[in-house]
């Protein structure tokens, strides 16, 4: 299958069925964590703790359309809040950010799961999330009828942290992002569409647990 055969498969798939399966997907695994979370817990003798998180990152990639794609590159700040055992390999973490993407700025809020390979030490993980980014376009807002807004996205990757000391850490991760968005017209003013994009980036991101 070539990438231009890839694009229009992606864009002929109605946006509501794209969304209700990535909303389940995220449900899915949300429910399957949160599942077997308490029974790693009372494995431990160690009490959990919250641990905030701050880190920026790199986005590079672009827009996908049926025929192209259209490089586009940004950064963003996160910051998270994350439920750590110092002996659990799996954390749950909350997470917002805000990201700039040429002229778009996106917010988005979501959950992940973090899979340490070996808790308490310097470690190599593998992080899956998911989550609704809401977004913003100056170059939409004037134009009468047209209202752009969010969508949701999924995120895996791979990472790695370094013991800073017994409470901090410093980490790196290699992630890609993939990005719903909609904008809604009214076509003739008559006849309201709904047109959906796709953004496609590669995440590197670098940050320091508390």
């Amino acid at each position: 299958m070539t990438a231009t055969q890839y694009f229009w498969l992606i864009q002929v798939i109605e946006p509501l069925t794209i969304l209700a399966i990535m909303t389940r997907l995220i449900l899915t695994i949300a429910l399957f964590f949160s599942y077997i979370l308490p029974s790693l817990a009372q494995e431990s003798e160690e009490k959990a703790r919250l641990k905030p998180s701050f880190s920026i990152g790199l986005l590079n990639g672009g827009q996908a359309s049926t025929t192209k794609f259209y490089f586009k590159s940004g950064f963003g700040a996160y910051f998270s809040i994350g439920l750590k055992q110092d002996d659990s390999w799996i954390s749950p973490i909350l997470h917002i950010g805000v990201e700039k993407i040429e002229t778009e700025t996106l917010l988005p809020l979501g959950l992940e799961y973090n899979i340490r390979f070996k808790p308490s030490q310097n470690s190599g993980f593998m992080s899956f999330s998911g989550g609704y980014a809401f977004a913003f376009n100056p170059e939409f807002e004037d134009i009468d009828g047209y209202e752009y807004k969010g969508g949701l996205f999924f995120n895996p990757g791979w990472g790695y942290t370094w013991k800073l000391s017994n409470k901090s850490e410093f980490f790196t991760s290699v992630r890609y992002r993939h990005q719903f968005l909609s904008a809604e017209f009214y076509k003739q003013g008559v006849e309201k569409y709904t047109e959906t994009f796709q953004y496609m980036f590669l995440q590197l991101t670098a940050g320091i647990n508390f």
